[in-house]
């Protein structure tokens, strides 16, 4: 049985001085979440929203979105706020902690949305952006009104995509902080149609559906009508058949609703935009509070990974006599620390194939290191080595957003460093083979999927 999910992400509020204050985001996600929601118009199963949250709830909010889902699903990604790019013309969605000179650890970058929608199961996804693209350029570049920010190129690929914007270029979807066209609503005006559209003026063919196709084109025409300085824009990619957002019940442009060969008047429902307020603020709090829960059977995968990884340094060793012993240890960090990385990607816990790159270089080096540091106590070298490869993933965890504070990277770090040195002193007599291994990566592995289930985001 297939589903219809959204993903409301607004933004009004932000910390850089040079990124203008908004309104109308906040009610865009009001009226676009009531119309998804309501049982008479699109009858969405779920819809999350996330409203004025900084970069790693969003990051989050979005990995869980697209996760899990199946293909037949029908998710729909909606964002409006800011959008600006950086000096290399990479594109960002800016949210409320957003810093222009520090786009990549505080701004929503495209590629990271592009590569949750390709790793979705889900073949119909629908990408909305409204984006007032004013702080779009970075300092000492020239503001061009009319340049592409590359919409079509940030989020192309997939199966089964399409993508509405309000424009794809430096036109300006709000000026300041008033939109184009004020006075007609508090709406931007591409949200403001998009959900008269879906109330019913977009069906303007009368067969009781609305498709995003006749959506995109019914906020075309009005807007185009409404303002010439702002050009909407669609893009699809792969899309097989059509993809109804609304299956309507009564006939488009008739106010009675035939009841029993009679006509009865109807009324438009007013929206309770004060359930709507409180819908908004318990999912901002369940979301703020969600934690990620790596399963403890991951310390079991992790301990096999690493006692495999001994298994094929020791068995290098003996291949080659013991003349590389850096490169020897390096290969055994290789491939514990890939099997780490796979672990807590599983788990969802790192969220892409460049987290798992460093999680494994990280052990790669702080094992090659063992080999090569002028210490006389091999312990001591044990230690090092232990440190970087936790650091560095700690560090990786850090960027993915899983831990936000010192306190949980120094003590994941310090679990590894010590299981490591201390089990090496204990089996030393056992030349520090697969039962040491694997009894270092059992504590050290405890350590971190803990610091991971007690971490707060």
């Amino acid at each position: 049985m297939s589903g219809k999910y959204a993903l409301i992400i607004g933004n009004t509020e932000y910390a850089d001085p040079g990124l203008a204050q908004l309104t109308a985001p906040g009610k865009d996600v009001e009226d676009f979440v009531q119309v998804l929601k309501d049982r008479e118009i699109c009858a969405f199963d779920d819809v999350k929203i996330l409203l004025n949250q900084p970069e790693h709830i969003v990051r989050r909010g979005i990995d869980v979105f697209f996760d899990q889902k199946k293909p037949d699903d029908l998710l729909v990604l909606y964002f409006s706020g800011h959008g600006v790019r950086d000096e290399l013309g990479a594109l960002y969605l800016a949210v409320k902690n957003t810093i222009r000179s520090r786009l990549r650890s505080t701004a929503v970058k495209s590629d990271y949305i592009r590569e949750a929608m390709d790793q979705s199961r889900s073949k119909r996804q629908v990408l909305i952006l409204d984006c007032c693209n004013s702080g779009a350029f970075a300092q000492g570049t020239k503001a061009a009104t009319g340049v592409s920010i590359g919409t079509a190129t940030a989020f192309e690929a997939g199966y089964g995509r399409v993508i509405l914007t309000a424009s794809d270029s430096t036109q300006y979807a709000w000026e300041g902080d008033k939109i184009i066209g004020e006075g007609k609503t508090d709406n931007s005006l591409f949200t403001h149609y998009l959900v008269e559209g879906l109330e019913g003026e977009a069906d303007l063919d009368s067969d009781g559906r609305i498709t995003v196709d006749e959506l995109y084109d019914y906020a075309y025409e009005q807007v185009k009508l409404a303002t010439p300085n702002q050009t909407p824009c669609k893009w699809s990619y792969k899309q097989s058949g059509e993809i109804v957002l609304r299956q309507i019940s009564w006939q488009r442009g008739d106010k009675h609703l035939k009841l029993d060969g009679e006509v009865a008047e109807t009324a438009t429902p007013t929206p309770d935009i004060a359930k709507v307020d409180t819908q908004w603020k318990a999912e901002q709090e369940r979301i703020a509070h969600e934690k990620i829960k790596p399963r403890w059977v991951a310390v079991i995968w992790i301990t096999f990974g690493w006692a495999t990884a001994a298994e094929i340094s020791e068995g290098f060793t003996n291949l080659i006599g013991g003349r590389w012993w850096a490169l020897e240890l390096a290969i055994g960090g290789v491939i514990g620390g890939l099997a780490t990385a796979i672990i807590l990607r599983v788990e969802r816990v790192l969220s892409g194939w460049k987290s798992m790159l460093w999680v494994t270089l990280g052990w790669a080096i702080g094992w090659a290191m063992i080999g090569e540091l002028p210490v006389s106590s091999l312990a001591t070298s044990v230690a090092i080595g232990a440190a970087i490869g936790g650091f560095v993933t700690a560090i990786t965890l850090r960027i993915e957003s899983v831990f936000s504070d010192w306190k949980s990277m120094f003590w994941m770090t310090l679990g590894w460093t010590i299981a490591w040195t201390v089990t090496f002193i204990g089996v030393i007599a056992l030349n520090f083979g697969a039962i040491g291994w694997a009894t270092s990566a059992a504590i050290g592995g405890f350590v971190m999927i803990w610091q991971i289930r007690r971490a707060k985001i």
